[in-house]
């Protein structure tokens, strides 16, 4: 019987092996440690998530106590960041009552103030540009100043309130109630007020309120376009 003759396999082949055994072992090491850093990055990401989702509705309610234990109280109390933080959180602050407060300088921008009452507030210099103050209670307000750029304030009640160079380009003034009482309105900017009452405009001119020359549509009242307040 014939038998076959074993070659013997070389050191050189065999370190040949073992090398790219070791190679093999470190792919795998690194795809099972790219795997176990993207499985963990996900984890990360929801519980991050969920953290963030619980911090804001923390800060919320931590906003809103402000809000609520100041009600019926003079001065800030902190209100003027607890509501702006509010807006940034996409917090609807409709029907809320700061009747009173001292919130100069207040950002509430693009806010829902929907039937909100600002009764007597100090709300010098506010930033309500945007602000959607349909049916809100600003009788005796005091908005020296203010930005009231597209503004709605359809079926708001502004009587006593101060609009002295205050900006309300663009607001609607459909339907507000007691503006023959606003307390002051010079050089308030009464330029493309949307739907002002009949008449608002020649009275807010003759008031000290500046707004330009009265078109022909409203000169014969078939059309209430105003215009509006603009701050010095």
């Amino acid at each position: 019987m014939q038998t076959v003759p074993v070659v013997p396999i070389s050191s050189f082949t065999l370190i040949d092996f073992l090398a790219n055994l070791v190679k093999f072992w470190q792919i795998i090491i690194f795809m099972f440690g790219a795997y176990q850093f993207w499985a963990n990055r996900r984890e990360r990401l929801a519980a991050d998530k969920v953290r963030e989702g619980t911090e804001r509705t923390d800060t919320n309610y931590q906003a809103w106590q402000v809000v609520n234990s100041a009600q019926g109280k003079g001065g800030s109390g902190g209100r003027i960041d607890a509501l702006r933080n509010l807006v940034r959180n996409n917090q609807s602050l409709a029907g809320v009552n700061v009747d009173g407060a001292w919130l100069v300088g207040v950002d509430l921008r693009g806010a829902d103030l929907e039937f909100a009452s600002l009764k007597d507030a100090n709300l010098q210099g506010a930033l309500l540009s945007g602000a959607n103050l349909k049916g809100a209670n600003l009788e005796g307000a005091n908005l020296t100043a203010a930005q009231l750029d597209g503004t709605i304030l359809q079926g708001a009640n502004v009587k006593s309130a101060r609009l002295s160079a205050a900006s309300l380009l663009g607001a609607d003034l459909m339907d507000v109630l007691g503006w023959r009482e606003i307390a002051s309105v010079n050089y308030a900017r009464i330029e493309n007020v949307q739907r002002a009452p009949l008449g608002f405009r020649e009275w807010a001119l003759s008031e000290g309120a500046e707004g330009g020359a009265l078109t022909e549509q409203e000169h014969d009242g078939s059309n209430s376009f105003s215009t509006q307040f603009r701050a010095m």
